[in-house]
């Protein structure tokens, strides 16, 4: 064996041997916490400046185009009686897990718009280098996939964005660089092929501390929150590359969906934060039923709420929004998995910091238990619910259960199906 080789083997080895010690947080400052101050000399939050809103021109255009999405027939023309238009998630093995749970419960969300069509465009193991190619076998099964749900590329109006790089390796900004440019090639990859597509919304990685594996360990997760920051930093700068209006646009407008990285078990202002379980235990990369749903309700909440969302999304648009990032009013989510045996996760999110509780009745209304009765701040959170904990550990039947929402007043309330 070649020095070079075994070099690279006993290097490999190191970095696999050092990810198994899983760690519950690295001490990395989330983009929209970090503001207006640096890490490693490049400013953090969102936007340019350190802010966490769009700037006030790019915004007003973004809504402008919202406004602009209509239905359209499989030629892409405006038809308002029969047509449909698309939401397209594009990505990898993440960003499928992830978008094919939303799309399950936004299918059956009766705010959404009936002309809206969901499909799942994203793919495992098509990483932001292969799908930068136009000529990528990516984009074929695309095609695929929008014929069998019976719409066209002319019908794609809106897409989310999730990618990244496998196995990175380069330091911090050269791997976040790359991955930018790759964002650049691809979303001008989405324009070419999808010519009605006026919005592209992106979110980078989820914490990437307990990884088991080299595919996307921190704090490369964390850095290519900065490749999305720069891409959409690009655009708002005028790049020729990204120009958006007119007959000449080479990019839909860009913009960030809701930013998914938290310091692990480290609470976010807005209450987000990634335990080990909402990763597989395999490899801790890629989501457990948990972490895909906490993804699908944040990409939820964000299109019901932003405003250059819920124009096109909802049935009925909302009027006015509390912030960006936050919903009009306390939100129940519908529990997951449901059915159920013997635990489900139900998430909620607040407005502001609230005293909550969270009960759970059978159908008679009878009081089966109390999840949560204490203060929380305002943002997303989850909790659990272990039928056999309940009953002195002999569990319940199976049947249909509610769960109530009790936070400053307001009780909100969903029904939840136990299946032995």
């Amino acid at each position: 064996m070649k020095a070079d080789s075994f070099r690279k083997i006993l290097l490999m080895l190191f970095i696999t041997t050092s990810l198994t010690a899983q760690k519950s947080s690295w001490g990395l400052i989330p983009l929209t916490e970090l503001g207006a101050s640096f890490y490693k000399n490049f400013q953090g939050g969102l936007y340019p400046g350190g802010h966490n809103t769009r700037p006030a021109k790019h915004d007003s255009i973004g809504i402008e185009l919202s406004k602009k999405i209509k239905p359209l027939d499989k030629n892409g023309n405006i038809d308002t009686l029969n047509g449909k238009y698309v939401f397209l998630s594009i990505g990898m093995s993440n960003t499928t897990q992830e978008f094919s749970v939303f799309k399950s419960i936004a299918d059956i969300d009766p705010d959404k718009n009936p002309k809206l069509i969901i499909v799942d465009g994203a793919q495992g193991g098509q990483t932001a280098a292969s799908i930068s190619n136009p000529l990528a076998n990516f984009w074929s099964v695309i095609e695929q996939r929008l014929q069998q749900t019976g719409v066209t590329s002319k019908q794609v109006a809106v897409c989310w964005i999730k990618e990244a790089d496998a196995n990175p390796t380069q330091p911090f900004p050269v791997h976040a660089n790359t991955l930018t440019n790759e964002h650049v090639a691809f979303v001008k990859n989405i324009k070419q092929k999808y010519p009605n597509c006026n919005i592209v919304y992106l979110s980078s990685r989820t914490y990437g501390g307990y990884a088991l594996t080299t595919l996307n360990p921190e704090p490369y997760a964390y850095e290519s929150g900065f490749s999305v920051k720069w891409l959409i930093e690009k655009q708002i700068n005028n790049d020729p590359e990204l120009t958006y209006i007119g007959n000449d646009a080479k990019s839909p407008w860009l913009s960030w969906g809701p930013y998914l990285w938290a310091d692990g078990i480290n609470q976010r202002s807005d209450g987000l934060m990634w335990l080990q379980t909402d990763f597989r235990s395999d490899d801790g990369t890629h989501p457990s039923d948990s972490g895909r749903r906490k993804v699908a309700d944040l990409l939820l909440n964000f299109l019901k709420t932003d405003k250059t969302a819920r124009t096109w999304f909802l049935k009925n648009s909302i009027s006015s929004v509390r912030g960006d990032f936050l919903p009009q009013q306390h939100y129940l989510y519908q529990n997951y998995p449901n059915p159920f045996n013997p635990s489900t996760t139900i998430s909620y999110q607040l407005l502001e910091k609230s005293f909550v509780t969270i009960k759970i009745y059978d159908i008679l209304g009878k009081e089966i238990a109390t999840l949560v009765n204490e203060d929380k701040p305002a943002g997303y959170h989850t909790v659990t619910f272990d039928s056999d904990q309940l009953n002195r550990g002999q569990g319940i039947t199976s049947g249909v259960y509610i769960y109530t929402l009790y936070a400053n007043g307001i009780a909100k309330s969903k029904k939840m199906l136990l299946a032995k």
